[in-house]
């Protein structure tokens, strides 16, 4: 007999957590990836354009011109403690999505939801991305002056 015969067909065991990173990580990118955003159109949608042409805001107060809100965009909840490279590829989501509804900006907020004791079940802090995608008013109309 031969000694590999006894150690399961001659893996190492040294190497098998190095044979572990790489599958670890293929699984924590397309979970990332995975996350979804719900998208609510509450304004007319246009022509698509490149995703890196969308301004991106954290307040209504950061915005130039008068606007018109478009679309709203929420993700799922991430891990509060662990979540913050979810969250970041949601923000690059949302702004691609935007892109698509033929958004000039979007305007991103970070929430989190309630945590602790619910039902006798203890949650972890989670949070969560709000966005809203907004397009710049060109005409203003305004009534005549009597």
């Amino acid at each position: 007999m031969r000694d590999e015969g006894k150690r399961g067909g001659g893996i190492k065991r040294s190497s098998l957590p190095l044979a572990f990173y790489p599958l670890s990580f293929i699984v924590f990118a397309c979970a990332c990836a995975s996350a979804k955003l719900d998208v609510i159109q509450v304004g007319p949608w246009f022509a698509p354009r490149d995703w890196r042409k969308v301004e991106v805001y954290s307040s209504r107060g950061e915005t130039s011109a008068p606007w018109g809100g478009i679309a709203i965009i929420h993700s799922e909840r991430v891990s509060a403690k662990t979540g913050e490279a979810a969250l970041e590829g949601l923000k690059l989501q949302a702004r691609k999505k935007a892109a698509e509804l033929g958004a000039d900006g979007v305007i991103l907020t970070v929430d989190s939801a309630p945590s602790g004791p619910q039902m006798g079940v203890y949650q972890e802090p989670e949070i969560f991305l709000s966005a809203l995608a907004i397009k710049y008013v060109t005409e203003v109309s305004t009534s005549p002056v009597k």
